[in-house]
């Protein structure tokens, strides 16, 4: 019982942020969707919609969403592996992750990489 009032609670949260766009963390992180609720229709990027204004808005839920679990989970650990493969937007968003202020609980980013 405890475990499914987190994940109501946890998508309570990101609903309320999010909006219909808490489908775009489904998309990137598919086990989500155990705990968000499908049923509502996600948000639709427009035609007119930039590269750079998609990637703000994905940035913006990945930000939430981590705030969220690591308030939830504290302290939160992400380990990332393979990091020599990373491409720029994915370092910006790490870089963004550890540069967020907002976020007031504790998180860990744990890098891996081959030289």
């Amino acid at each position: 019982k405890k475990g499914a009032m987190l994940c109501k609670e946890i998508e309570a949260v990101l609903r309320a942020e999010l909006k219909s766009e808490v489908y775009l963390l489904t998309q990137i992180i598919p086990d989500l969707k155990e705990v968000i609720n499908q049923e509502t229709e996600h948000a639709e990027a427009s035609d007119d919609a930039t590269s750079e204004a998609r990637q703000a808005r994905l940035n913006y839920a990945f930000r939430i969403f981590v705030r969220t679990m690591s308030f939830h989970f504290s302290p939160l650990v992400l380990c990332l592996d393979d990091l020599q493969w990373a491409d720029t937007l994915s370092l910006n968003t790490i870089e963004l992750l550890l540069s967020d202020v907002q976020n007031k609980c504790s998180l860990m980013i744990i890098g891996c990489y081959r030289s």
